[in-house]
């Protein structure tokens, strides 16, 4: 596998590494927050 750079760990993001791991990927997440989750951490936003 190669090694994948996921940049923001909201839900595209962990979905995105979750796959990339299934596929044999190995992946390492960045994030500005403290804690993983994107905008969900705040709440479910109303769109």
């Amino acid at each position: 596998g190669k090694r994948v750079a996921v940049v923001g760990s909201g839900p595209a993001g962990l979905t995105a590494a979750a796959d990339l791991v299934k596929m044999s990927h190995s992946v390492t997440l960045f994030e500005a927050l403290h804690v993983a989750g994107g905008v969900l951490v705040y709440g479910i936003p109303e769109f």
